[in-house]
């Protein structure tokens, strides 16, 4: 494993271990794109999927990993670059699906986007699905 990989762990507050380090480098190796929770066993290989649970919730609240919603119905997940503005986990970005490769990825921040609700509602978050065709598939 990475000294990089053990360096986000150690940013994100979180306790090493051998499988720590191999999820957090399957979402490294995919930080372009948003993985399925089959895509992500399929990848880490032998586990306790009490264990990957767990884990992913462990990495969403040191902000490693957001959920994404994309319109489809699985959960994803994708990896939190907190050097790389469209992908940190605190600040409001749009998630874009491909129709024809079915990959999701997190597009660009959102927070231009003018959206007013009822002055008797309060916002917390903004999700936004966009679906279309990427550019690898057009």
């Amino acid at each position: 494993m990475s000294e990089h990989t053990r360096q986000i762990l150690v940013r994100g507050r979180l306790r090493i271990t051998d499988f720590r380090l191999r999820l957090l480098e399957v979402f490294v190796a995919s930080s372009h794109s948003a993985l399925t929770q089959k895509e992500i066993e399929a990848r880490i290989g032998a586990h306790d999927r009490i264990t990957l649970y767990r884990t992913l919730k462990s990495f969403e609240a040191a902000q490693l990993i957001h959920q994404v919603v994309d319109g489809s119905l699985e959960n994803k997940y994708a990896f939190c670059l907190h050097d790389c503005p469209e992908h940190r986990a605190q600040e409001e970005h749009a998630h874009f699906l491909c129709n024809q490769c079915k990959t999701t990825y997190c597009l660009g921040s959102i927070s231009d986007l003018a959206i007013t609700v009822p002055s008797n509602y309060s916002l917390d978050k903004v999700q936004l699905a966009l679906t279309g065709t990427c550019s690898a598939c057009n």
